[in-house]
């Protein structure tokens, strides 16, 4: 289990379960055909960042239920969004990470 904490978004580097550094760069932001595009062709690994937690790596075998659960209604798909228009008062800013990963790392920031 990871001991790192966010402190803050939008985060510039990420790191795995067990705390080591990945060697993968921010490529670009996603909305939400993006990301529907994205899950047609390859499952997701979904990552968490929400400041005062560790990061939260979903399981690549949950990417879909997670998508329609949880991310597709909180996914913010303008860099200017209101808080109080979502659910719960909280909303992901999405971004896509490349490197050297077997499949696509799609970054949730929470901000709530």
């Amino acid at each position: 289990m990871s001991k790192i904490i966010v402190t803050s978004i939008p985060l510039d580097k990420l790191w795995g379960r067990d705390d080591e550094q990945l060697d993968i760069l921010r490529k670009r932001n996603l909305n939400t055909p993006e990301i529907i595009s994205i899950l047609k062709d390859h499952p997701i690994e979904f990552v968490v960042a929400s400041s005062g937690s560790p990061l939260d790596w979903i399981p690549i075998e949950k990417c879909f239920e997670f998508w329609k659960s949880e991310v597709k209604a909180h996914l913010a798909d303008k860099e200017e969004f209101i808080l109080d228009s979502f659910p719960d008062e909280y909303a992901y800013v999405a971004s896509e990470w490349s490197g050297q990963v077997e499949n696509p790392i799609i970054l949730l920031e929470k901000y709530h």
